[in-house]
Protein backbone atom coordinates (compact mmCIF):
# COMPACT_ATOMS: atom_id res chain seq x y z
CA UNK A 1 0.00 0.00 0.00
CA UNK A 2 1.39 3.41 -0.87
CA UNK A 3 2.67 5.50 2.02
CA UNK A 4 0.35 8.39 1.23
CA UNK A 5 -2.70 6.15 1.73
CA UNK A 6 -1.43 5.04 5.12
CA UNK A 7 -0.77 8.61 6.40
CA UNK A 8 -3.84 10.36 5.02
CA UNK A 9 -6.46 8.85 7.39
CA UNK A 10 -4.32 9.71 10.44
CA UNK A 11 -4.04 13.35 9.34
CA UNK A 12 -7.81 13.61 8.85
CA UNK A 13 -8.53 11.92 12.18
CA UNK A 14 -6.11 14.27 13.97
CA UNK A 15 -7.69 17.40 12.54
CA UNK A 16 -11.11 16.24 13.71
CA UNK A 17 -10.13 15.34 17.24
CA UNK A 18 -7.91 18.30 18.21
CA UNK A 19 -10.59 21.05 18.18
CA UNK A 20 -12.96 18.82 20.15
CA UNK A 21 -10.43 18.41 22.95
CA UNK A 22 -9.99 22.18 23.45
CA UNK A 23 -12.88 23.96 25.23
CA UNK A 24 -14.73 26.92 23.78
CA UNK A 25 -13.97 30.36 25.23
CA UNK A 26 -16.92 30.27 27.64
CA UNK A 27 -15.57 27.10 29.26
CA UNK A 28 -12.01 28.39 29.07
CA UNK A 29 -12.96 31.46 31.17
CA UNK A 30 -14.37 29.18 33.85
CA UNK A 31 -11.46 26.71 33.80
CA UNK A 32 -8.75 29.42 33.86
CA UNK A 33 -10.49 31.96 36.09
CA UNK A 34 -7.80 31.77 38.78
CA UNK A 35 -5.02 32.61 36.34
CA UNK A 36 -7.07 35.41 34.75
CA UNK A 37 -8.03 36.89 38.11
CA UNK A 38 -4.43 36.86 39.27
CA UNK A 39 -3.51 38.94 36.25
CA UNK A 40 -6.45 41.27 37.05
CA UNK A 41 -5.30 41.67 40.66
CA UNK A 42 -1.75 42.44 39.66
CA UNK A 43 -2.82 45.08 37.17
CA UNK A 44 -5.51 46.64 39.38
CA UNK A 45 -2.87 47.27 42.04
CA UNK A 46 -0.89 49.37 39.55
CA UNK A 47 -3.78 51.60 38.39
CA UNK A 48 -3.01 55.20 39.32
CA UNK A 49 -5.85 56.97 41.11
CA UNK A 50 -6.40 59.38 43.97
CA UNK A 51 -8.73 57.16 45.95
CA UNK A 52 -8.09 54.51 48.53
CA UNK A 53 -6.90 51.02 47.61
CA UNK A 54 -9.57 48.32 47.72
CA UNK A 55 -8.88 45.15 49.66
CA UNK A 56 -7.66 42.14 47.71
CA UNK A 57 -10.84 40.20 48.50
CA UNK A 58 -13.02 43.02 47.16
CA UNK A 59 -11.01 43.20 43.95
CA UNK A 60 -11.24 39.44 43.45
CA UNK A 61 -14.98 39.25 44.17
CA UNK A 62 -15.88 41.97 41.64
CA UNK A 63 -13.64 40.58 38.92
CA UNK A 64 -14.84 37.01 39.50
CA UNK A 65 -18.49 38.02 39.19
CA UNK A 66 -17.85 40.05 36.04
CA UNK A 67 -15.89 37.17 34.49
CA UNK A 68 -18.61 34.68 35.44
CA UNK A 69 -21.29 36.89 33.87
CA UNK A 70 -19.30 37.14 30.65
CA UNK A 71 -18.76 33.36 30.54
CA UNK A 72 -22.48 32.70 31.07
CA UNK A 73 -23.31 35.18 28.33
CA UNK A 74 -20.96 33.44 25.89
CA UNK A 75 -22.53 30.08 26.67
CA UNK A 76 -26.00 31.28 25.67
CA UNK A 77 -27.20 31.17 22.06
CA UNK A 78 -27.52 34.58 20.45
CA UNK A 79 -29.49 35.73 17.42
CA UNK A 80 -28.28 38.32 14.94
CA UNK A 81 -30.82 40.78 16.36
CA UNK A 82 -29.60 40.22 19.92
CA UNK A 83 -26.02 40.73 18.79
CA UNK A 84 -26.94 44.00 17.07
CA UNK A 85 -28.83 45.25 20.12
CA UNK A 86 -25.93 44.40 22.42
CA UNK A 87 -23.48 46.18 20.12
CA UNK A 88 -25.63 49.30 20.49
CA UNK A 89 -25.66 49.04 24.27
CA UNK A 90 -29.30 47.92 24.40
CA UNK A 91 -28.90 44.48 25.93
CA UNK A 92 -31.77 43.27 28.18
CA UNK A 93 -31.52 44.69 31.69
CA UNK A 94 -32.30 43.10 35.04
CA UNK A 95 -34.08 44.83 37.90
CA UNK A 96 -31.04 44.14 40.05
CA UNK A 97 -27.58 45.75 39.74
CA UNK A 98 -25.22 43.80 37.49
CA UNK A 99 -21.72 42.90 38.70
CA UNK A 100 -20.36 45.66 36.45
CA UNK A 101 -22.70 48.20 38.05
CA UNK A 102 -21.73 47.03 41.53
CA UNK A 103 -18.09 47.35 40.53
CA UNK A 104 -18.76 50.96 39.45
CA UNK A 105 -20.38 51.74 42.81
CA UNK A 106 -17.42 50.46 44.78
CA UNK A 107 -14.91 52.16 42.52
CA UNK A 108 -16.69 55.48 42.89
CA UNK A 109 -16.81 55.17 46.67
CA UNK A 110 -13.11 54.26 46.66
CA UNK A 111 -12.30 57.44 44.73
CA UNK A 112 -11.47 55.94 41.34
CA UNK A 113 -11.92 58.21 38.34
CA UNK A 114 -14.01 56.75 35.54
CA UNK A 115 -10.99 56.47 33.22
CA UNK A 116 -9.13 54.37 35.82
CA UNK A 117 -12.11 52.02 36.02
CA UNK A 118 -12.23 51.69 32.22
CA UNK A 119 -8.51 50.88 32.23
CA UNK A 120 -9.26 47.85 34.41
CA UNK A 121 -11.58 46.46 31.75
CA UNK A 122 -8.92 46.98 29.12
CA UNK A 123 -6.55 44.96 31.31
CA UNK A 124 -9.13 42.21 31.79
CA UNK A 125 -9.66 41.96 28.03
CA UNK A 126 -5.90 41.85 27.38
CA UNK A 127 -5.30 39.23 30.08
CA UNK A 128 -8.00 36.90 28.78
CA UNK A 129 -6.84 37.14 25.17
CA UNK A 130 -3.20 36.63 26.13
CA UNK A 131 -3.87 33.55 28.25
CA UNK A 132 -6.34 32.13 25.72
CA UNK A 133 -3.86 32.69 22.89
CA UNK A 134 -1.13 30.82 24.75
CA UNK A 135 -3.54 27.90 25.14
CA UNK A 136 -4.15 27.80 21.39
CA UNK A 137 -7.21 30.03 21.23
CA UNK A 138 -8.01 31.63 17.89
CA UNK A 139 -7.13 28.64 15.73
CA UNK A 140 -10.50 26.89 15.43
CA UNK A 141 -13.44 27.84 13.24
CA UNK A 142 -15.69 28.86 16.14
CA UNK A 143 -13.04 30.96 17.86
CA UNK A 144 -13.76 34.06 15.79
CA UNK A 145 -17.39 33.97 16.90
CA UNK A 146 -16.32 33.47 20.52
CA UNK A 147 -13.86 36.36 20.27
CA UNK A 148 -16.49 38.67 18.80
CA UNK A 149 -18.99 37.82 21.50
CA UNK A 150 -16.34 38.17 24.23
CA UNK A 151 -15.53 41.70 23.05
CA UNK A 152 -19.23 42.50 22.94
CA UNK A 153 -19.61 41.26 26.52
CA UNK A 154 -16.66 43.33 27.72
CA UNK A 155 -18.06 46.41 25.97
CA UNK A 156 -21.45 45.75 27.58
CA UNK A 157 -19.80 45.57 31.01
CA UNK A 158 -17.97 48.83 30.35
CA UNK A 159 -21.24 50.47 29.27
CA UNK A 160 -22.96 49.25 32.44
CA UNK A 161 -20.13 50.48 34.68
CA UNK A 162 -19.84 53.88 33.00
CA UNK A 163 -23.62 54.32 32.95
CA UNK A 164 -23.84 53.50 36.64
CA UNK A 165 -20.88 55.73 37.49
CA UNK A 166 -22.40 58.62 35.56
CA UNK A 167 -25.79 58.14 37.21
CA UNK A 168 -24.25 58.06 40.67
CA UNK A 169 -22.19 61.15 39.91
CA UNK A 170 -25.30 63.04 38.79
CA UNK A 171 -27.14 61.90 41.91
CA UNK A 172 -24.29 63.11 44.10
CA UNK A 173 -24.32 66.47 42.30
CA UNK A 174 -28.05 66.86 42.89
CA UNK A 175 -27.57 66.00 46.57
CA UNK A 176 -24.79 68.58 46.77
CA UNK A 177 -27.05 71.18 45.19
CA UNK A 178 -29.78 70.36 47.67
CA UNK A 179 -27.44 70.72 50.64
CA UNK A 180 -26.17 74.06 49.41
CA UNK A 181 -29.62 75.30 48.55
CA UNK A 182 -31.16 74.43 51.89
CA UNK A 183 -28.59 74.01 54.63
CA UNK A 184 -26.49 77.06 53.75
CA UNK A 185 -28.98 79.51 52.26
CA UNK A 186 -31.27 79.34 55.27
CA UNK A 187 -28.72 80.39 57.93
CA UNK A 188 -27.42 83.10 55.59
CA UNK A 189 -30.95 84.45 55.33
CA UNK A 190 -31.16 84.47 59.10
CA UNK A 191 -27.91 86.45 59.35
CA UNK A 192 -29.14 89.06 56.87
CA UNK A 193 -32.54 89.39 58.52
CA UNK A 194 -31.01 89.65 62.00
CA UNK A 195 -28.63 92.36 60.82
CA UNK A 196 -31.53 94.37 59.41
CA UNK A 197 -33.51 93.99 62.65
CA UNK A 198 -30.56 95.13 64.76
CA UNK A 199 -30.16 98.25 62.67
CA UNK A 200 -33.90 98.97 62.56
CA UNK A 201 -34.25 98.66 66.37
CA UNK A 202 -31.20 100.80 67.03
CA UNK A 203 -29.15 98.04 68.63
CA UNK A 204 -26.51 98.36 65.91
CA UNK A 205 -25.55 101.23 63.66
CA UNK A 206 -25.75 100.82 59.91
CA UNK A 207 -21.96 101.26 59.43
CA UNK A 208 -21.30 98.63 62.09
CA UNK A 209 -23.75 96.21 60.47
CA UNK A 210 -22.41 96.78 56.94
CA UNK A 211 -19.49 94.28 57.21
CA UNK A 212 -21.91 91.58 58.45
CA UNK A 213 -24.37 92.25 55.65
CA UNK A 214 -21.69 92.46 52.96
CA UNK A 215 -20.02 89.25 54.11
CA UNK A 216 -23.34 87.38 54.14
CA UNK A 217 -24.22 88.69 50.68
CA UNK A 218 -20.78 87.68 49.47
CA UNK A 219 -21.17 84.13 50.80
CA UNK A 220 -24.68 83.91 49.36
CA UNK A 221 -23.33 84.93 45.95
CA UNK A 222 -20.65 82.23 46.08
CA UNK A 223 -23.25 79.62 47.07
CA UNK A 224 -25.50 80.67 44.18
CA UNK A 225 -22.59 80.40 41.75
CA UNK A 226 -21.64 76.93 42.96
CA UNK A 227 -25.27 75.77 42.75
CA UNK A 228 -25.62 77.12 39.22
CA UNK A 229 -22.31 75.60 38.18
CA UNK A 230 -23.31 72.20 39.56
CA UNK A 231 -26.68 72.32 37.81
CA UNK A 232 -25.12 73.27 34.49
CA UNK A 233 -22.50 70.53 34.78
CA UNK A 234 -24.98 67.86 35.84
CA UNK A 235 -27.76 68.70 33.40
CA UNK A 236 -25.75 70.07 30.49
CA UNK A 237 -27.76 73.31 30.39
CA UNK A 238 -28.79 75.97 32.90
CA UNK A 239 -32.45 75.45 33.91
CA UNK A 240 -34.64 78.45 32.98
CA UNK A 241 -38.34 79.29 33.18
CA UNK A 242 -39.30 81.77 30.49
CA UNK A 243 -42.35 84.03 30.84
CA UNK A 244 -43.47 87.06 28.84
CA UNK A 245 -42.10 90.39 30.04
CA UNK A 246 -40.23 93.59 29.25
CA UNK A 247 -36.51 93.03 29.55
CA UNK A 248 -35.68 96.72 29.92
CA UNK A 249 -37.66 96.92 33.18
CA UNK A 250 -35.75 93.99 34.66
CA UNK A 251 -32.34 95.31 33.65
CA UNK A 252 -33.17 98.78 35.00
CA UNK A 253 -33.93 97.27 38.43
CA UNK A 254 -30.64 95.36 38.47
CA UNK A 255 -28.73 98.48 37.46
CA UNK A 256 -30.39 100.49 40.23
CA UNK A 257 -29.60 97.83 42.85
CA UNK A 258 -25.97 97.68 41.71
CA UNK A 259 -25.68 101.47 41.86
CA UNK A 260 -26.83 101.42 45.50
CA UNK A 261 -24.05 98.94 46.34
CA UNK A 262 -21.44 101.05 44.49
CA UNK A 263 -22.34 104.68 45.20
CA UNK A 264 -18.87 105.92 44.23
CA UNK A 265 -19.21 104.64 40.65
CA UNK A 266 -21.43 105.91 37.83
CA UNK A 267 -23.64 103.36 36.07
CA UNK A 268 -25.53 104.51 32.94
CA UNK A 269 -28.36 102.84 31.00
CA UNK A 270 -29.22 103.72 27.39
CA UNK A 271 -32.27 102.13 25.74
CA UNK A 272 -33.54 102.32 22.18
CA UNK A 273 -36.29 100.03 20.95
CA UNK A 274 -39.01 97.70 22.21
CA UNK A 275 -37.99 94.91 24.59
CA UNK A 276 -40.94 92.58 25.08
CA UNK A 277 -40.31 88.86 24.76
CA UNK A 278 -40.07 85.59 26.67
CA UNK A 279 -37.39 85.56 29.37
CA UNK A 280 -36.39 84.05 32.66
CA UNK A 281 -36.13 87.50 34.20
CA UNK A 282 -34.40 86.25 37.33
CA UNK A 283 -31.67 84.56 35.27
CA UNK A 284 -31.30 87.58 32.99
CA UNK A 285 -30.98 89.78 36.07
CA UNK A 286 -28.29 87.45 37.35
CA UNK A 287 -26.58 87.66 33.96
CA UNK A 288 -26.46 91.48 34.03
CA UNK A 289 -25.44 91.52 37.69
CA UNK A 290 -22.44 89.27 36.93
CA UNK A 291 -21.42 91.37 33.92
CA UNK A 292 -21.67 94.57 35.96
CA UNK A 293 -19.63 93.03 38.80
CA UNK A 294 -16.98 92.03 36.25
CA UNK A 295 -16.89 95.56 34.77
CA UNK A 296 -16.66 97.23 38.18
CA UNK A 297 -13.93 94.87 39.36
CA UNK A 298 -11.69 94.88 36.30
CA UNK A 299 -12.47 98.27 34.79
CA UNK A 300 -10.37 101.36 35.40
CA UNK A 301 -10.87 102.57 39.01
CA UNK A 302 -13.43 105.37 39.18
CA UNK A 303 -14.49 105.00 35.55
CA UNK A 304 -18.11 104.83 34.37
CA UNK A 305 -19.81 101.58 33.42
CA UNK A 306 -22.44 101.82 30.70
CA UNK A 307 -25.24 99.44 29.71
CA UNK A 308 -26.80 99.91 26.27
CA UNK A 309 -29.93 98.16 25.02
CA UNK A 310 -31.24 97.91 21.45
CA UNK A 311 -33.52 95.60 19.53
CA UNK A 312 -34.31 93.93 16.24
CA UNK A 313 -37.62 92.33 15.27
CA UNK A 314 -36.43 88.91 16.46
CA UNK A 315 -33.83 89.73 19.13
CA UNK A 316 -33.10 91.96 22.09
CA UNK A 317 -29.46 92.92 22.62
CA UNK A 318 -27.58 94.65 25.40
CA UNK A 319 -23.96 95.40 26.14
CA UNK A 320 -21.90 96.22 29.23
CA UNK A 321 -18.89 98.47 28.64
CA UNK A 322 -16.00 99.55 30.83
CA UNK A 323 -12.72 101.33 30.23
CA UNK A 324 -9.40 99.99 31.46
CA UNK A 325 -6.72 97.52 30.51
CA UNK A 326 -7.89 95.28 27.64
CA UNK A 327 -8.24 91.53 27.84
CA UNK A 328 -5.41 90.03 25.73
CA UNK A 329 -6.73 88.23 22.61
CA UNK A 330 -5.17 84.94 23.74
CA UNK A 331 -7.24 85.04 26.93
CA UNK A 332 -10.58 86.17 25.51
CA UNK A 333 -11.65 82.61 24.65
CA UNK A 334 -10.70 81.35 28.14
CA UNK A 335 -12.60 83.76 30.36
CA UNK A 336 -15.94 82.01 29.79
CA UNK A 337 -14.57 78.66 30.99
CA UNK A 338 -15.34 77.56 34.56
CA UNK A 339 -12.69 78.36 37.15
CA UNK A 340 -10.72 80.38 34.58
CA UNK A 341 -9.73 84.00 34.98
CA UNK A 342 -7.34 85.73 32.62
CA UNK A 343 -3.89 85.74 34.19
CA UNK A 344 -3.42 89.46 33.76
CA UNK A 345 -6.80 90.23 35.35
CA UNK A 346 -6.37 87.66 38.10
CA UNK A 347 -3.10 89.21 39.17
CA UNK A 348 -4.52 92.73 39.00
CA UNK A 349 -7.67 91.98 41.01
CA UNK A 350 -7.71 93.46 44.49
CA UNK A 351 -10.23 93.71 47.29
CA UNK A 352 -12.76 91.20 48.58
CA UNK A 353 -13.93 90.13 45.12
CA UNK A 354 -10.42 89.20 44.01
CA UNK A 355 -10.79 85.81 45.67
CA UNK A 356 -13.86 84.80 43.63
CA UNK A 357 -14.37 81.35 42.21
CA UNK A 358 -14.02 82.42 38.60
CA UNK A 359 -17.51 81.16 37.75
CA UNK A 360 -19.25 84.46 36.98
CA UNK A 361 -18.63 84.65 33.24
CA UNK A 362 -19.14 80.91 32.82
CA UNK A 363 -22.57 81.24 34.43
CA UNK A 364 -23.29 84.23 32.16
CA UNK A 365 -22.50 82.11 29.12
CA UNK A 366 -24.73 79.26 30.35
CA UNK A 367 -27.67 81.59 31.04
CA UNK A 368 -27.39 83.04 27.54
CA UNK A 369 -27.00 79.59 26.00
CA UNK A 370 -30.09 78.31 27.81
CA UNK A 371 -32.06 81.17 26.20
CA UNK A 372 -30.73 80.26 22.75
CA UNK A 373 -28.67 83.45 22.55
CA UNK A 374 -25.04 84.45 22.15
CA UNK A 375 -22.43 86.23 24.27
CA UNK A 376 -19.11 87.61 23.10
CA UNK A 377 -16.47 90.10 24.18
CA UNK A 378 -14.58 92.83 22.32
CA UNK A 379 -11.60 94.37 24.09
CA UNK A 380 -8.78 96.70 23.09
CA UNK A 381 -6.88 99.59 24.65
CA UNK A 382 -8.63 102.31 22.65
CA UNK A 383 -12.27 101.24 22.93
CA UNK A 384 -12.20 99.42 26.29
CA UNK A 385 -14.02 96.15 27.01
CA UNK A 386 -17.56 95.39 25.88
CA UNK A 387 -19.58 92.24 26.57
CA UNK A 388 -22.50 91.92 24.14
CA UNK A 389 -25.54 89.69 24.69
CA UNK A 390 -28.07 88.75 22.01
CA UNK A 391 -31.30 87.00 23.06
CA UNK A 392 -34.15 85.75 20.85
CA UNK A 393 -37.51 87.20 21.86
CA UNK A 394 -39.38 83.92 21.47
CA UNK A 395 -38.57 80.73 23.36
CA UNK A 396 -37.82 77.69 21.14
CA UNK A 397 -41.16 76.03 21.95
CA UNK A 398 -43.26 79.04 20.95
CA UNK A 399 -41.14 79.63 17.84
CA UNK A 400 -41.70 76.04 16.72
CA UNK A 401 -45.42 76.32 17.35
CA UNK A 402 -45.63 79.52 15.30
CA UNK A 403 -43.66 77.96 12.45
CA UNK A 404 -46.02 74.99 12.32
CA UNK A 405 -49.24 77.01 12.67
CA UNK A 406 -51.46 77.26 9.60
CA UNK A 407 -51.39 80.60 7.81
Amino acid sequence: MPLSRMVSPMRVRSSRVEPATRPRLADFLQDHSVEILQAWDQFAATVSHEGKTLEHSALRDHAAEILKTIALDLAQPQTAFQQDEKGKGRAPRSNFPTPAETHADTRMVAGFAVDAMITEYRALRASVLKIWGKAGGGTAAGDLTDLTRFNEAIDQSIAESVGRYTHQTATAAQLFIGILGHDIRNPLGTILLSSEVLVRTGQLTAPAAAPITNAAIRIKGIVEQVVDFSRAQAGGVMPVHRVPGNLADQLAKVLQETQVRHPARTLRLECSGEFNGWWDEGRIGQLLSNLLANALLYGAPGSDVSVRMWATPAHVLFSVHNDGDPIPPAEQHRIFQPLERGLQHRDAAVGPQAQGLGLGLYICREIVRSHGGSLHVDSDAAAGTTFTVSLPRACPESASAQAGAPS
